[in-house]
């Protein structure tokens, strides 16, 4: 497998969409926030932990990760020349990516267990 997998149109695509599912959770969230009744810690908890809302965090979670994978793999692609560098440059990215996603999902997971 190579480090080229997703090139061409498909990886723009994904940049786009996942930039309008972006735009629309924050201004769900913006619009929550602004006719919230309570901002105190237990109000936004349990709006956090409703089963609509974690979906909807979760998929924005997911779209965020892989906004952020498309833009800084294009970057490192384009100005990072020395091939061992960019491959850990390209690990890092992963590796950090991977963990605050496993974070997010292990804050999400709490509201089902707990």
């Amino acid at each position: 497998m190579s480090l080229y997998v997703l090139e061409g149109l498909r990886p723009w695509v994904i940049q786009r969409v996942s930039a309008v599912y972006i735009v629309l959770f924050l201004v769900y969230a913006t619009i929550c926030f602004f006719t919230a009744n309570s901002i105190a810690y237990e109000a936004w908890k349990n709006w956090l932990y409703d089963p609509f809302n974690t979906t909807v965090i979760g998929i924005f979670v997911i779209a965020l990760l892989f906004h952020a994978w498309i833009g800084m793999r294009d970057v490192v692609l384009d100005y990072v020349h020395n091939i061992m560098l960019r491959i850990f440059i390209l690990a890092m990215l992963i590796g950090v990516l991977f963990g605050c996603g496993l974070w997010v999902f292990r804050i999400l997971l709490l509201s089902v267990v707990g």
